[in-house]
This record gives structure tokens, C-alpha cells and sequence, in this order.
């Protein structure tokens, strides 16, 4: 991929979502000044951004859309949910289009037609048709006749070769006009460049300003000249080249009689500016007669400096005089007056000392006879005073490798531990042992800031996965029919990439059953006495090593007794628990896998995945997921989940001579027990400790090793909690923590689901991470 392509792939990315965020709370709070410059600004830097590449049905879409937010910031328009739900679906749209370009480089076929459509809904405030959707043809206007008057701008003698050329080779010429935008520059737009590339060009023209702006009021960075051009180019490549561009182009397409009778002063110019004709009811203006001044001195000095002056621009001179002399007072008819005698009446109108114009004008001024409006649409490049950034953007992937060498540095260290044992048991010396440890211990102090850094850079604020929330929450609860309010709090909080990317599915299952079933209708809030805008909170916290996500609603909250009917009628539960299950027990049940409360299945819930679905996706984790509900007050989910996926402690244990490894989170303790206090409780081994029965499997039998052990040996039991139930794994041998790099298995092991990855030691083994819900379940079906 084009690298300039891949970092503006990578820029809109937070620029469409900082438009996104900014029409939320717009929509909220609609008179805030400075939040509309903030969602203009990011989506005009989008837009000029757009425009370096071929993609001309963006760049007109986000035009349409910055031309809207252009209109609500300079007060013409209030802006409106239904003005908010056109600007969202155009970026939205745009969104879409660019996951098609990091996969193809290119935008949809559907691009243009999909673009029209909102285009014209975007463009209907503006005045524009908001009701029909025309696919946008090729927006340069094609004119055959009349010849426009600004051909004048070329040499009189060329456009008379031309015009005999053209007659005898029975040929026509494209005639263009470009009068940039006075902003151009702030939209990426290079008009010098984009001239430069018209192919087959013939003849160039300069168009310079009706009037050149003072020295101190001169901007530098304004666009003040216009081009006119002549090309053998046909139509089709001329649209193509002034595509971004459409409405500053006229283009006409003209033989050598049309030219031949512009020559000849058939065509009828029109005024040189709008100013060139001050008729108005009070002659005596001041401002006006001092433009009439103006105009009548730049006439005297285009008559002055012109060897030989006829046709068409004759015929401009002498209309703007007449204007002038209106503007005075003076009604005449020079029409049919040559050059000597427009001299003549100028000076009479001027008289023996004219008065001096306020700031004359170019002599080019009377030769421009059209009109030439440039609309500048603002400056959305404000710096902000900021000179540079600290903020470095890097790839992921380079990011992940840095934390694969920071792994295998860990275990390349982790292996000098066992060097040292080795200079000391096999060769007896003390001493090297002793200097193998201490580089040990500056290797290992290194490695671990080493790897606290590159964690800390892998380290994203929680915001980024409720980023998502907002416009969520606004769409479903118009669609529901529901007045909600969504809180975020601790966005802030840090936690490790990977686990806020896997993060974002299960709060949009939590999100949605909060607005789908949690929150009650208005009508049905108002009735239970409860304020008819709901609420729910999204709220997170740092504990520790790991981070707690919280979703909370004051809706209807969940009745037990209707979960433990539903359950039992899709055979979830038996009879027996239907009558021993308590409220918090029922609760629980809407993880359970097939469950479901809603009557019918819609499009949002009812096919009773998503809260299992959560569950397993906050498990796979390392998480762990509760509930606690209260009927008619509201419900509240607290997920639990390790800061960091890239790192996992775990506690190494030996079964049959293999080494595995269990999260340190799941272990509750270790303990070692005589063979003879282990029972036998339903076919089921069982210890007691403390006075409570725990269950005992045997790690070795549930993973189909060989081993048995010594009846004369103490039992080491590890215990493991699992959703809140505790379990002993009857192991043969117990060994340290360690911090390892887990990496999922592939390849032919990948079907291991009691495995949840491997891990390399520093002896160079490699140890297997196992999945305790797996294997667990294991045990269960073998037993």
C-alpha cells in the first residue's frame, strides 16, 4: 500500500471519530460555538485530506457535509436530529468506504450511488432537493454558444489565428475558465499544479483580481487570480482532471465561426464587476461616485496605453463608462463612439484634474468585463498555537514484536538461574555460580523495566472501547422508543490493548440487553413512578493487577421467579432446582447457554447467545462476569479482567513428569494432605478442608496421562476456584510462579481446548497453559 495512503487510513480513523463524538454532544447542546468549529475543522481536514487521492466520490460527500457544518457554524441553520442522523449516516457511509480501501485500495463500485443519495440529503437544508436522489453526473458545464465574454482575457491576434484555423480545418477548441476558491490552499487544492496538467493545452491566460487588495491588507495565503485556457483535450478528460473541482470550471466548446463573430463584437460582454454599475437612487453617494471615479480612471489609462483598441474589448470600455457616467449623473450613448472619442468623454466626465480613485485598480481591470465571484469558505487550519506533538503513532505489529523479543528475553535471562545451578553441581565452582547470579540479578532488574515500559506503551485508556457507546445508545433508544442517558465514567482507567479490543463485544452484548430488556418505555417509567429519561452508566476502575468494568441501569431489574420458569421450560434446570435455586442463583441463569427472557426474537435479543456469549468471551480473558438485579429498581454487571494479556503469571505444577501451567488468578492455595484423609463422597473423591467439603479430581486421569501415586506419599492438592465454585487438581509435584509470554496454539493443536496456549521456560522447555474450564469439563464427562 501507497505509505501517504496508509497514514491517512490511519489518521481518518480519529478524525471520523472525533466527528462522531463532537454531533453527539452538538446534538445535546446545540449553541456551543466552539464544539461546531471543533467537528468543522476535523471533518475539513478530512476532506482536504481525501483529496490527495483518487477518491472523488468522498471528497464530494464530505464537501456536501462540511458544507452543511459550515452553514450551522456561521448561524444560517440550527442544527437538528435529523440534520445529526444524515451527518452520521454520511460518515458512517465514509467509514465503510475506507475498510473497503485498506482491503483494495480502492472505493466501492456502489460508491457514487450511494454517495448521491445523501449528498441530496445533506444539500436540502442548504436549499437543495432533499427529496430526490440524483446520482451526481459529471458536474462540468458544457456550453456550446453563445462564446462567453471572458475569451477576451486572450490575445485579440491569437484568437484570430485560432479562429481562422479552426474554419479551415472545420475543427473546434475547448475553452476553460478556473476561478479557484480564495481558501484553496487550506483544502489541499494546488491550482498551478492542476493547470499544469491539462493535456493538449493550446494557449494560457492569467485572470487576475477585479482589485488588488491593499499592501496591509494583502493575504499571502488567499487565492486572488483566476486561469482561462484553450485545449485540443477533449470533454471527458477535462472532467476527470477538474473532478474535485466541478463547480470553479466552466468549460465551452467553440468552431471558428463562433470565434469569428466574438471578434466582431456580435456578442453582447456583460459588465466588468457588479460595482462597474452604481445606479442608484441617491447619485450623490459617496462611495459611489468615488467607485465611478475609479472605474473612469482605469478606462482613461486602458485607452492611454493601447496602441489600437476594438471589438469586444472596445465595446467593454465603453460600456463601463457609460455605467460610470450614470453613476454621475451623466446619461450618454456611446455605443458607437471609437477610441479617440471614449478619450474624449472621459476626460470631460474627469475633468482637468480627476479625482485620484481611492485605490487604483490594475489597467487590466476594464479588460475583465464578467463578474468574478470567489466564495471563501473559512479557515479551518487554526494550529492552535502548537508548534509539534509529542505523540508517536506506531504500528501495532511492531509494537507486538517488541513484546515477543521482550519474552524472549525474559526467558533467554530466566535460563542464567540454571547455568548457575549447573557451575555449581557439575563443576563445584562456587564462585562462578555466584558471578552468573549477580549478572542475573542487573540482567533481571533491566528486563522488567523493560518490560513495564513496552507494556506501558501497549497500555490504552478505557475510552477507546466506549468511544462506541454514545451514538449507540442514541441510535437504539430512538429506535426503542426510549429516553436514556448514557454516563461514562473512568474512561480514563488504562488497560492493556489487547484486552480493550477484545473488550468491545462483550459490552455491546451488556449495552444492548440493558436497552432492549433493562429500560422500561416512558409511559411504563412514569406509572412506576421513575423520571421518564432512564439511565445507564458505564462506569471502570483500576483493582489492582486487573481492571473492573461496570454496566448499570435503573430499569426494570430481573425477576427470578420468571428466569427460573423460562429456565425450566427450556430444560436448563430440573424440577428440583426450579424449587431449591435462590434470587441470586436465578439471576445467574441468563448465562446460561440457549437462555433467553424476550417473548420474540428480534433483530437486538431474544436468540439467547449474548449473555452466554459474554460469559465466554470475559472467560477467555482470563475475566470473570457476575450480575446482581433487583427487581424494579435495575441491574448492575461487573466485569473483571486482567490489566494486561501480553504477560500471564502462572503457577507451575507436574503431573506424570510433564510441567503445566494454571493462572494465578483461578489458584486459592496449595495444601498437602495424608492419602487416607482423602473420602469418597457419590463416586466423587473429596477433601475437607476447614470444616467444608471440596471436590478432588485427579489432574492426570482428566488429561489421560499415566500416573499413580505413592499410597505411602502426602497428597498436594492445588485449589482452584470456577465460578465461585471450589475445586482440588490432585498434582504430583508443586514449583514456583513465573511471569510468561502466552501464545495460542496453532497448527494441529489448535483443536486442544483444554489448552489455552504455551509458554517457553528458561531452561528452554516449554510449558502448556491449561484451561481450567476445559479441563474441568473434561473430568466431568470422564467421571
Amino acid at each position: 500500500m501507497n505509505p501517504l495512503l496508509a497514514q491517512f487510513l490511519a489518521e481518518a480513523a480519529d478524525l471520523l471519530t472525533s466527528v462522531d463524538e463532537g454531533l453527539l454532544q452538538l446534538e445535546r447542546d446545540p449553541g456551543d460555538p466552539e464544539l461546531v468549529n471543533e467537528v468543522f475543522r476535523a471533518a475539513h481536514t478530512f476532506k482536504g485530506s481525501s483529496g490527495l487521492f483518487d477518491f472523488p466520490e468522498l471528497t464530494r460527500l464530505t464537501h456536501a457535509a462540511e458544507d452543511l457544518l459550515d452553514a450551522v457554524r456561521g448561524g444560517k441553520l440550527d442544527l437538528d436530529s435529523g440534520m445529526t442522523d444524515d451527518l452520521l449516516a454520511a460518515f458512517d457511509l465514509i467509514r465503510g468506504w475506507l475498510a473497503h480501501v485498506t482491503q483494495h485500495e480502492r472505493l466501492p463500485a456502489s460508491a457514487g450511488a450511494d454517495a448521491a443519495i445523501l449528498i441530496t440529503k445533506l444539500r436540502g437544508p442548504l436549499g437543495g432537493d432533499a427529496t430526490t436522489p440524483v446520482v451526481e453526473k459529471a458536474p462540468i458545464v458544457h456550453v456550446i454558444a453563445p462564446p462567453p465574454e471572458w475569451l477576451s482575457h486572450f490575445e485579440q491576434e491569437w484568437l484570430d489565428a485560432t479562429a481562422t484555423w479552426l474554419t479551415t480545418t472545420s475543427s473546434t477548441l475547448r475553452f476553460a475558465r478556473y476561478l479557484p476558491d480564495e481558501g484553496c490552499f487550506f483544502r489541499a487544492e494546488d491550482p498551478l499544479h492542476l493547470i499544469s496538467q491539462v493535456p493538449a493545452l493550446a494557449r494560457i491566460a492569467v485572470v487576475p483580481p477585479d482589485e488588488w487588495p491593499s499592501p496591509d491588507d494583502y493575504d499571502e495565503y488567499a487565492c486572488l487570480i483566476g486561469f482561462v485556457l484553450a485545449t485540443r483535450a477533449g470533454h471527458g478528460e477535462l472532467d476527470h482532471l477538474f473532478r474535485y473541482v466541478p463547480d470553479q470550471v466552466e468549460v465551452v466548446e467553440l468552431d471558428g465561426d463562433a470565434l469569428r463573430r466574438f471578434l466582431n463584437g456580435e456578442v453582447a460582454p456583460e459588465p466588468v464587476e457588479a460595482a462597474d454599475a452604481p445606479v442608484v437612487d441617491d447619485p450623490q453617494d459617496p462611495a459611489v461616485v468615488e467607485d465611478a471615479y475609479a472605474i473612469l480612471a482605469a478606462a482613461q489609462t486602458s485607452l492611454r496605453d493601447q496602441q489600437e483598441v476594438g471589438g469586444v474589448r472596445l465595446a467593454s470600455i465603453a460600456h463601463s463608462i457609460a455605467s460610470a457616467a450614470a453613476a454621475l449623473g451623466d446619461i450618454s450613448e456611446l455605443s458607437d463612439l471609437n477610441a479617440e472619442q471614449l478619450t474624449e468623454t472621459v476626460n470631460r466626465l474627469l475633468g482637468s484634474t480627476p479625482a485620484p480613485p481611492a485605490a487604483p485598480p490594475p489597467p487590466a481591470l476594464i479588460e475583465r468585463s464578467a463578474p468574478e465571484e470567489r466564495i471563501d469558505r473559512g479557515r479551518a487550519d487554526d494550529p492552535g498555537g502548537q508548534v509539534g506533538t509529542k505523540i508517536l503513532k506506531v504500528d501495532q505489529e511492531k509494537v507486538d514484536h517488541l513484546m515477543e523479543l521482550v519474552g524472549e528475553l525474559n526467558v533467554a535471562k530466566n535460563g542464567l538461574t540454571f547455568l548457575a545451578d549447573s557451575a555449581e553441581e557439575e563443576f563445584g565452582s562456587r564462585v562462578l555460580s555466584r558471578r552468573i547470579k549477580d549478572q542475573y540479578s542487573g540482567l533481571h532488574r533491566i528486563a522488567e523495566e523493560l518490560q513495564a515500559a513496552v507494556m506501558d506503551v501497549r497500555m490504552l485508556p478505557l475510552s477507546v472501547a466506549f468511544s462506541r457507546f454514545p451514538r449507540l445508545v442514541r441510535d437504539l433508544s430512538r429506535r426503542l422508543g426510549k429516553n436514556i442517558e448514557l454516563v461514562m465514567e473512568g474512561e480514563d482507567t488504562m488497560a492493556d490493548k489487547d484486552v480493550i479490543e477484545a473488550l468491545a463485544d462483550p459490552l455491546v452484548h451488556l449495552v444492548r440487553n440493558s436497552l432492549d430488556h433493562g429500560i422500561e418505555l416512558p409511559d411504563e417509567r412514569t406509572a412506576a413512578g421513575k423520571p421518564p429519561q432512564a439511565r445507564i452508566t458505564l462506569s471502570a476502575v483500576a483493582d489492582g493487577d486487573a481492571v473492573v468494568v461496570e454496566i448499570a441501569d435503573d430499569g426494570r431489574g430481573i425477576d427470578p421467579v420468571k428466569v427460573k420458569r423460562k429456565a425450566y421450560e427450556k430444560g436448563l434446570i430440573s424440577e428440583e432446582e426450579l424449587e431449591s435455586m435462590g434470587d441470586q442463583e436465578a439471576v445467574e441463569l441468563v448465562f446460561r447457554a440457549g437462555f433467553s427472557t424476550a417473548d420474540q426474537v428480534s433483530d437486538l435479543s431474544g436468540r439467547g447467545v449474548g449473555m452466554d456469549a459474554v460469559r465466554a468471551s470475559v472467560e477467555k480473558l482470563g475475566g470473570t462476569v457476575t450480575m446482581k438485579s433487583e427487581l424494579g429498581t435495575g441491574s448492575v454487571t461487573r466485569l473483571r479482567l486482567p490489566l494486561s494479556m501480553a504477560v500471564t503469571q502462572v503457577m507451575v505444577v507436574s503431573v506424570a513428569g510433564q510441567r503445566f501451567g494454571i493462572p494465578v488468578d483461578l489458584v486459592v492455595e496449595t495444601v498437602r494432605v495424608p492419602g487416607g484423609e482423602i473420602g469418597r463422597v457419590l463416586h466423587q473423591d473429596v477433601v475437607v478442608l476447614r470444616g467444608e467439603v471440596v471436590p478432588v479430581i485427579d489432574l492426570a486421569a482428566a488429561l489421560r496421562m499415566p500416573w499413580t501415586p505413592d499410597e505411602n506419599d502426602d497428597r498436594r492438592i492445588l485449589i482452584v476456584s470456577l465460578h465461585g465454585q471450589r475445586v482440588g487438581l490432585l498434582v504430583e509435584q508443586f514449583h514456583r510462579e513465573v511471569d510468561v509470554i502466552l501464545k495460542p496454539m496453532e497448527g494441529l493443536l489448535a483443536y486442544a481446548d483444554e489448552f489455552s496456549g504455551t509458554a517457553l521456560l528458561g531452561d528452554g522447555l516449554v510449558l502448556l497453559v491449561l484451561n481450567m474450564k476445559e479441563v474441568l469439563g473434561l473430568a466431568a464427562r470422564a467421571a
